[in-house]
């Protein structure tokens, strides 16, 4: 597809700004180029889409088969966007179930100083609006499955909602960054003199056409600004006082994930959630989701296993 064309398609979309689930005739064929090149077309799911408003606007879909077993909330990682996980969306659709998803605040088509929050507060406000407009009454059973950052987000909501979700898997959570006590001297130099810095693309997956396909994405945020960091800074300091919780998860976690502590993730993880299963994937990258096809399959299948009630059968 010409790349051009869709960021024309994306610009209107982002100007029109319609209200979620009303169609606006003039958008169609430029949701269409959106779709198209996500592979986001399940001609058989009834789709909506549309913003609701927050804290700024955000950017919602849903996809809903014909014969739906429940709703799953996806939610995507720092940089990223909903369309960046079309893969899971098939496979979630394929299992029965409807996908609700968000464009984080910042990022995507959603509104907002891109990539950057003053508190990490403002995405779970986000999550409880998209909550009480669109998922309230949605059909149950409801389950969160969420990446990187959205896991993070996910799991500080469960926290103070507890009954929200029936299940949760988190993958790849974020708890804190690769070589983070490294960085957070760099932050400390760099504070009088740096603002953001421009996103250096990694080998965060297996598979090379994804790696390909991100780089030219057009929605994938290409700089990285330090009040993010520095607000995940304060959310970190935060969790560490965080006493043990009773919520219950599932984690995956790849062994050769080089954008999250994954080591420090899962020795902190383990004992503050002794009611939570974790997944250890050999040779899994952070990108978990979109990884090469046997680890990603195998990703898909415990957490179908997991949500179905099937994970030690």
């Amino acid at each position: 597809m010409n790349t051009a064309r869709l960021e024309q398609s994306l610009e209107m979309i982002r100007s029109y700004q319609p209200q979620y689930g009303i169609e606006v005739d003039k958008l169609n064929g430029h949701i269409k180029h959106y779709l198209d090149f996500y592979a986001l077309h399940f001609p058989n799911c009834n789709y909506q889409y549309g913003y609701i408003q927050a804290d700024d606007q955000l950017f919602v879909q849903s996809f809903t088969p014909p014969f739906s077993k429940g709703t799953v909330l996806l939610l995507h990682g720092y940089l990223d966007h909903a369309g960046s996980l079309s893969k899971t969306i098939h496979f979630l659709i394929k299992d029965g179930y409807t996908v609700v998803c968000f464009d984080l605040l910042g990022h995507g088509l959603s509104s907002g100083e891109r990539a950057t929050i003053d508190a990490f507060s403002t995405y779970t406000d986000s999550l409880a609006t998209v909550w009480e407009k669109v998922l309230q009454d949605c059909q149950r059973p409801l389950h969160l499955v969420a990446h990187s950052t959205g896991a993070a987000v996910g799991l500080a909501f469960i926290e103070e909602h507890k009954n929200c979700f029936d299940k949760v898997v988190l993958v790849s959570p974020l708890f804190r960054p690769h070589l983070w006590q490294i960085s957070r001297i760099l932050l400390k130099l760099g504070k009088p003199y740096l603002r953001k810095l421009k996103r250096k693309f990694t080998r965060n997956s297996g598979d090379k056409s994804y790696l390909t396909f991100t780089r030219h994405d057009p929605l994938q945020e290409k700089v990285l600004p330090l009040d993010w960091l520095y607000a995940l800074e304060t959310a970190i300091k935060e969790n560490q006082t965080q006493k043990k919780s009773m919520v219950s998860f599932l984690m995956i976690q790849g062994d050769q994930d080089h954008t999250v502590d994954d080591r420090f993730g899962l020795k902190w993880a383990i004992p503050h959630y002794p009611r939570s299963l974790f997944v250890l994937m050999k040779d899994g990258r952070h990108q978990l989701l979109n990884e090469e096809k046997t680890i990603r399959e195998q990703t898909f299948l415990i957490m179908k296993k997991y949500l179905d009630d099937e994970l030690f059968n």
